[in-house]
C-alpha cells in the first residue's frame, strides 16, 4: 500500500513537473495582471495556482518564502488528525486549559475564559484553531503533537519541504516586534504586552518588523502551499475519509478573510481555506495571507495560495489585492 508520504511526495513532484506547461492558463494575462496587483498592494506578493483536474500550474514568486502567520494552522489540523489516526489522541478527549496556557492576539477562547482552568474537547480546539484562527487553541494543539518541529517534520516527510513551522504563537508574535517570547510556565499579561509594544518607538517597531520579513522561520512558499493543498484535496494526508471530510467542513466554515480570495470568486463557487494576518507597525504590515481549495460552479477545482508580505497598503487594499488575484485566476483559465 502506498503511504501518505508517497502520495504527498508524488503530488509535490507532479506539481514541479507541471510548472513549465501553461496549457490551461493564459500565462501572459496572469503575468501582466499580477504585476499590476502587486504594485497596488504595495508589498511583496506571492501566488501559486494549480488546476486539480490536470495539474497545470502557474506561480509568481512561487519559490520565495513568505511569513505564514495563521496559515500554519491548516497543516497543524492535519497533524492533529494524523495523531488521532495513530491512536495518540481522541477527538472527544478532554483537554484542560489553564490561565498560563492563554496566548496572544486573536483568541476568543482567552476572551471567554472563566476561572483558573476549563476543559475543552480536542474537536473543539481543532475547530477553534482552524475555523476561528484562535491562537490559544493553536498553541495548545501544537504542544499536544510535540511542538513546531514535529509539524515541520510531517510536512518534510510528506514531500513538502517548503513550509517550516518553528515557534509557538506565544513566542513568534512577540519576537517579530522585538520583544521576548513567553515560556509555557508563565501566564501572559495581555495588558502589559500591549503596553510594552507601545513603549517601543514607532520607527523602531517598523524597523524590527521589516527585519523579520527576511526571517525564513515560520514561512512557506506559494508553490509548497499549492503542493500541500493538492495532497489535501486528494485525501492523501489522512487515512480516514471522515477526517478529511471533517477538516473540509471546518475550512468551509472559516470565518476570517471574507473579503480576500472568496470576494473575488464567482457566485456559486465553493472555497475551503485558511487565512493568516500579521500585525502592522508604522504603516508596514507583516503579512496578509489566504490559501485554499476552490471549486468553481462548473466543477473545476483549483488550489490557490496568496501571500502578501511587507505591504504598506491599508487592510482594505490588502484584502482587495487577494480578491483581484482570485478574479484574475478564474478569468485566465482556458
Amino acid at each position: 500500500m502506498p503511504t501518505r508520504r508517497a502520495f504527498a511526495c508524488s503530488a509535490a513532484l507532479i506539481l514541479l513537473a507541471a510548472s513549465p506547461a501553461f496549457a490551461d492558463w493564459d500565462k501572459a494575462r496572469l503575468d501582466a495582471g499580477i504585476k499590476s496587483i502587486e504594485q497596488t498592494a504595495k508589498g511583496r506578493l506571492g501566488v501559486a495556482l494549480l488546476d486539480l483536474r490536470d495539474r497545470k500550474s502557474w506561480s509568481h514568486r512561487g519559490t520565495e518564502p513568505f511569513p505564514m502567520q495563521s496559515v500554519f494552522k491548516l497543516p497543524l489540523a492535519v497533524a492533529v488528525l494524523q495523531a488521532v489516526e495513530a491512536g495518540k489522541l481522541k477527538l472527544d478527549q478532554k483537554i484542560t486549559v489553564t490561565r498560563n496556557d492563554l496566548s496572544l492576539y486573536h483568541s476568543p477562547l482567552a476572551k471567554g475564559f472563566k476561572g483558573e482552568r476549563n476543559d475543552y474537547t480536542l474537536r473543539d480546539l481543532l475547530t477553534r484553531s482552524t475555523a476561528e484562527s484562535d491562537n490559544t487553541a493553536a498553541d495548545l494543539l501544537l504542544r499536544l503533537i510535540g511542538g513546531p518541529q514535529v509539524l515541520t517534520a510531517m510536512l518534510r516527510d510528506g514531500g513538502v519541504p517548503g513550509i517550516s513551522v518553528d515557534r509557538y504563537e506565544r513566542v513568534f508574535q512577540p519576537e517579530i516586534l522585538g520583544l521576548p517570547g513567553y515560556r509555557w510556565d508563565e501566564a501572559i499579561d495581555t495588558a502589559a504586552f500591549y503596553k510594552a509594544i507601545q513603549a517601543i518607538p514607532a520607527a523602531q517597531r517598523r524597523k524590527t518588523l521589516e527585519a523579520s520579513l527576511k526571517d525564513r522561520r515560520d514561512a512557506a512558499s506559494p508553490d509548497a502551499s499549492a503542493a500541500f493543498l493538492e495532497a489535501l484535496a486528494k485525501g492523501n494526508w489522512l487515512r480516514e475519509p471522515a477526517h478529511t471530510a471533517l477538516l473540509d467542513k471546518i475550512m468551509l466554515e472559516t470565518k476570517t478573510g471574507q473579503q480576500r480570495i472568496r470576494a473575488g470568486l464567482p457566485q456559486g463557487a465553493r472555497f475551503a481555506h485558511k487565512t493568516g494576518l500579521g500585525p502592522s507597525a508604522d504603516g508596514l504590515n507583516h503579512a496578509t495571507n489566504d490559501i485554499g481549495i476552490v471549486t468553481l460552479p462548473d466543477g473545476r477545482r483549483l488550489a490557490i495560495a496568496v501571500y502578501l508580505a511587507g505591504s504598506q497598503a491599508d487592510a482594505k487594499a490588502r484584502e482587495a489585492a487577494h480578491a483581484a488575484v482570485a478574479r484574475l485566476a478564474v478569468e485566465s483559465l482556458r
